[in-house]
This record gives structure tokens, C-alpha cells and sequence, in this order.
């Protein structure tokens, strides 16, 4: 298995490109970054793997009609605060430590990832997503499960067909849609709320007490807008510890 080392004592930014595989990036209190790749010796052989100037970027060949055995396996650990841009087809990606900011684009993988201090951006056409924390929370996919521990600035969240769970939001605005799913939404404790809520063919219930909705706009804290065509929603305030 091929490895690169290499100097880092401030945060970096990672990008990706890789057709299929695995993709692990670990945010620690370190000063080097380390990539390990294992895969077909013929596909390692011309991925370019560089740093430069802060970036550092794996870029892995795309190769026709070899999908199943042009897999490639991507370990990454890179100083806390770093952010990442991963580009795949078919591949899981599994962030841990705390990220600056991550922008995932896969046709097909799920994406998991602790803690985002910035903008957590997700987009897969099929694969669950779970976010532990994040700035800002802007998720999207066709077919899977979106989850959200702590979204601490404005969350945009939309699955075609899955369930959306966001257990603490505190933002100013906080939009999620599905066509076919259940919608669970924690708000923060001490947030006046404007909602606007909808189900086309489930039930709508809120376990907010009456003065702590907001029936103007204006004078609410957040907007939570959450609206699915066959699915249940349901807001509720969320647990002290949800919201840390």
C-alpha cells in the first residue's frame, strides 16, 4: 500500500477525486498529513497524489468498464480545522475529528462525518448522511436516511425518499422536504418559533408549548419550514444535551 507524508502545521484543504472505493479522513492535533491508498496496483500507479501551497489533492483515474476492480481505499489524517471536498461515484466517505467545512458529491455511497465548525455540504444521489455537528447543514439526497445531531446555523435538508431527523437546530432558518419520509426536528431550548408545517398524507404535531411558537415571522428566532407529501412531522425542543 503506497503512503505520503507530509508537513503540515495549519489546516489544509483536501480534495478528492475517486470513481469508487472508500474514502476515511481523520481531523486530529497533529502537523502531518498522512495518506495511505490500497487498491489495483495498475489504478495506484497513475493516481496522482500532491501537495501544494495548503492543498492537497488525491486524484484517482477515472477508468471505464472497471468499477468493480478499480476500487481504491483512501486514508487520510490531516490537522483539526481542515476542510475537504471529496468528488465520487460509488464510494462511503467517513470523516471524524472536527473539519472546518466538507463538501461531499456522490452518486452512490453514505457519508458520515462528527463535527463541521463551517458548512457541511452533502449531495448523493443514493445514501444515507448523518452530520454529528455542523455550522450549517445544506444535505441532499434522492434515496436515504439524513440525519443531524446539531445543526448551529441554517440547515436546507432534502431526501426524495427517506426519513430526516435533526435533533438540535438553532439557526435562523431551518428548511427540510421529503416526498416520501418522516420529518423529526429538535429546536434548540430558548428559540421562538415561526412554523410552517405540511403533510400530505401523515400527521403534523408539535410539542412546543403555545408561547414558544411565534405567530408573526418578524418577532421568531428561527423559521422551521418542513414539508413532506406521505410522511409524518414532528417538531419537539430539544434535550439540553442535543443542543451542546
Amino acid at each position: 500500500m503506497p503512503s505520503w507524508e507530509f508537513p503540515a502545521p495549519d489546516p489544509v484543504h483536501l480534495q478528492v477525486h475517486l470513481p469508487a472505493g472508500d474514502v476515511t479522513v481523520s481531523a486530529a492535533a497533529t502537523q502531518t498529513v498522512t495518506v495511505t491508498l490500497d487498491g489495483n496496483d495498475r489504478i495506484l500507479a497513475a493516481t496522482r497524489v500532491e501537495f501544494d501551497d495548503g492543498t492537497l489533492s488525491i486524484t484517482v483515474p477515472d477508468q471505464p468498464g472497471l468499477m468493480r476492480d478499480g476500487s481504491v481505499d483512501a486514508v487520510v489524517e490531516l490537522p483539526e480545522g481542515s476542510s475537504c471536498r471529496v468528488d465520487t461515484a460509488s464510494a462511503d466517505i467517513q470523516c471524524t475529528g472536527e473539519l472546518g467545512a466538507i463538501d461531499v458529491r456522490t452518486a452512490s455511497g453514505d457519508v458520515s462525518a462528527e463535527r463541521v465548525s463551517g458548512p457541511a455540504r452533502v449531495d448523493t444521489a443514493s445514501g444515507d448522511v448523518s452530520v454529528g455537528q455542523a455550522g450549517e447543514a445544506n444535505v441532499e439526497t434522492a434515496s436515504g436516511d439524513i440525519q443531524v445531531g446539531q445543526a448551529r446555523g441554517n440547515a436546507d435538508v432534502r431526501t426524495a425518499s427517506g426519513d430526516v431527523q435533526i435533533e438540535a437546530a438553532s439557526g435562523q432558518r431551518t428548511d427540510v422536504k421529503s416526498a416520501s419520509g418522516d420529518i423529526s426536528v429538535g429546536v434548540a431550548p430558548g428559540i421562538g418559533v415561526y412554523l410552517d408545517l405540511s403533510s400530505l398524507s401523515g400527521t403534523v404535531s408539535s410539542e412546543l408549548e403555545p408561547g414558544e411558537e411565534t405567530g408573526e415571522t418578524g418577532g421568531a428566532d428561527m423559521r422551521l419550514s418542513c414539508r413532506t407529501i406521505s410522511g409524518d412531522v414532528r417538531v419537539s425542543r430539544a434535550t439540553p444535551a442535543a443542543a451542546r
